[in-house]
């Protein structure tokens, strides 16, 4: 048998299923932590668009509550 014709690593291993002992597994920990980050990022992104069209409209207050509300949720994710 020639060297291109001998099974390798990707023929003999099974597709990557997410069993808790493979090592290719990632952490749990470490998904609820991205889970977390992207959420507040999305909730950042809402707040400021709320603002950017409340100061489209001209309307202040309310582009100041949603700026304010956005920098609440920072500075509690921060802490």
């Amino acid at each position: 048998m020639t060297p291109a014709r001998c099974p390798g690593p990707g023929d003999l291993l099974p597709v990557f299923s997410g069993h808790p002992h493979d090592p290719r597994t990632p952490d749990t920990d470490d998904v609820d932590e991205v889970e977390e980050c992207q959420d507040l990022i999305a909730k950042l992104r809402n707040e400021i668009d709320m603002a950017e069209t409340a100061l489209f409209l001209r309307d202040l207050e309310k582009s100041r509550k949603a700026l304010e509300e956005a920098m609440l949720a920072l500075e509690e994710a921060l802490s």
